[in-house]
């Protein structure tokens, strides 16, 4: 097997600009260390790029460029990590059967007041105020929803945190064939990667395997508590 982990660092750009510039922050820097070593523990191949492949959308969208960029088409499975997170397992998280993608639902992203959370402020307003929820109603019809999490059925959907993701050459493939556009897709919503594989791993054709949520502990202490942990927005500071 050919393994890779993947990451990528771009300049931040308009409301994410202070998290860094040209230069790689300190975050980020020990981020690619610790994802760096994790390559070197389980055997597989390392790449920190600085390439922005889609030179006309978000830079955060660039992740999706693994199963659209057909250089990567040598690799078995690639795990993509955020540059914002660290490893602490001697695990292989190769090892781990998957048939299209791996990744962590958010549990308790659907906590809170509704209609005053995040989340449902952006899933539940209508199309033209760049609603998600609508979109996806657009895109595959109106009896469509997010479907259920597998290993945290109370929540009220499944949402997966981009930060992690671990595709197979098979499901990279799969999403070539089946991802609607994601220049549509950034025109209707304006949103980063995240809520655009959310979306398109809904439809049915997409086997997704749910990993518990120590693969992807979205931390807001410095101490290290998951096997691998995602200091998201202001804790990136914490990292260093």
């Amino acid at each position: 097997m050919k393994n890779l982990i993947y990451q990528y660092y771009i300049p931040y750009e308009a409301g994410d600009a202070h998290f860094g510039g040209v230069q790689m922050p300190q975050w980020a820097q020990k981020g690619s260390k610790s994802a760096q070593a994790y390559a070197k523990k389980v055997g597989a191949e390392y790449v920190l790029s600085h390439e922005r492949y889609y030179k006309h959308l978000d830079p955060r969208l660039d992740s999706i460029r693994l199963f659209y960029d057909e250089s990567f088409d040598e690799y078995d499975n690639i795990l993509c990590l955020d540059l914002d997170m660290l490893v602490d397992t001697n695990d292989n998280i190769f090892d781990i059967e998957i048939d299209d993608i791996a990744m962590v639902h958010e549990l308790g992203v659907h906590n809170g007041t509704p209609g005053k959370t995040w989340i449902s402020r952006v899933m539940n307003v209508p199309n033209y105020q760049r609603g998600i929820i609508a979109y996806g109603k657009k895109l595959f019809g109106e009896d469509w929803m997010f479907p259920k999490s597998e290993l945290y059925p109370n929540e009220a959907f499944r949402y997966m945190n981009g930060g992690l993701q671990l595709w197979s050459k098979e499901g990279r493939l799969k999403a070539r064939k089946h991802f609607t556009s994601i220049d549509d897709y950034y025109l209707h919503t304006r949103y980063t990667e995240q809520m655009y594989i959310n979306l398109q791993l809904s439809q049915h054709v997409f086997n997704v395997t749910e990993l518990d949520t120590s693969w992807n502990t979205l931390s807001s202490r410095q101490e290290l508590n998951g096997r691998i942990n995602h200091y998201i927005g202001s804790h990136k500071k914490r990292m260093v």
